[in-house]
């Protein structure tokens, strides 16, 4: 019935592993656990001789990106819905695949979210930028989800029907980091696809440093032109790409254009030793947006 799908990426899974087979295990309905390892560093790659009897393991050679990794699933398995999770997820509730399979049984949703927070405490001080960014603006309660007219899917603990995903895949012409989950998400709502809510969220458990943050906002913005464009620039997405739409508001005032261009290293530097300030932050999104649109403008022009 449903099958667990895990794509992994130089993290470990043991403990996420072992806390879905014991929710599993005395439970009526077929659950099986999938992992496809996305051409890990070889250290992350011992864990599974220790996964093999529990869980279905496909090793990849070469990485094939958080699209592509999607859909590959489909594979390697028969199931008829699909609970995708993130590789640092933490199971928090006794119930997490049970309270699942009842809402599935009961609603056979085509699609099913049921959503992330982050640890309560604050982390040092290297670590706050990604907990403070996680906790308010992607941690959002069952009400809100529920309440809220439009909502950003997000692709850590969300479950889909077999059905749904073959016919409305992620995009594989999406590379690298960020955004394949807000076209995704867009692309089923657009073709009448609507996301049901469940109060059965998983822990973020692993928390990148401020500059691993910032290294990975720079990809997700370098994919967030590309997305734009593939959605044949749709004006419904750009309400939900409030930084991009942003960014058009204001692309042809110079005042905006030089100011940002000297903002932009110093922003970093003080969101890099701590200073978790989202204001700052969407500020340096901006700053590196015209600072790449600058650049592609530049690569045309020779």
């Amino acid at each position: 019935m449903l099958a667990v799908c895990i794509p992994v990426y130089n993290q470990k899974v043991e403990r996420l592993v072992g806390d879905l087979i014991a929710q599993s295990q005395h439970l009526q309905e077929e659950v099986s656990i999938i992992i496809i390892d996305d051409a890990s560093s070889e250290e992350f790659q011992e864990q599974y001789n220790n996964l093999r009897d529990s869980a279905t393991i496909i090793q990849l050679e070469i990485n094939i990106g958080r699209s592509k990794i999607r859909n590959a699933f489909l594979q390697h398995t028969s199931a008829e819905y699909l609970l995708f999770l993130d590789c640092d997820a933490e199971i928090v509730r006794p119930d997490f695949i049970s309270k699942y399979i009842d809402f599935i049984s009961l609603n056979r949703p085509k699609l099913l979210f049921g959503a992330s927070i982050y640890q309560k405490e604050s982390p040092r001080i290297y670590y706050r930028l990604r907990w403070r960014y996680g906790s308010m603006k992607e941690s959002k309660s069952f009400e809100d989800r529920v309440n809220k007219e439009k909502f950003t899917l997000k692709t850590n603990n969300f479950v889909v029907c077999r059905k749904t995903l073959e016919a409305y895949p992620f995009n594989e012409m999406i590379k690298g980091y960020g955004h394949e989950d807000t076209l995704f998400g867009f692309e089923l709502e657009r073709n009448g696809i609507s996301i049901s809510h469940i109060d059965n969220p998983v822990l973020n458990a692993h928390l990148d440093s401020n500059t691993q943050f910032l290294n990975k906002t720079d990809e997700a913005l370098k994919n967030l032109f590309h997305v734009w464009q593939l959605s044949e620039e749709n004006e419904q997405l750009l309400d939900r790409l409030k930084i991009l739409k942003t960014y058009f508001k204001y692309e042809h005032s110079l005042f905006i254009r030089i100011a940002l261009s000297i903002l932009r290293r110093p922003l970093r530097f003080f969101l890099e030793i701590g200073f978790a300030n989202l204001i700052l932050f969407n500020i340096y999104r901006l700053a590196y947006l015209f600072m790449l649109r600058s650049a592609q403008r530049s690569e045309l022009q020779l």
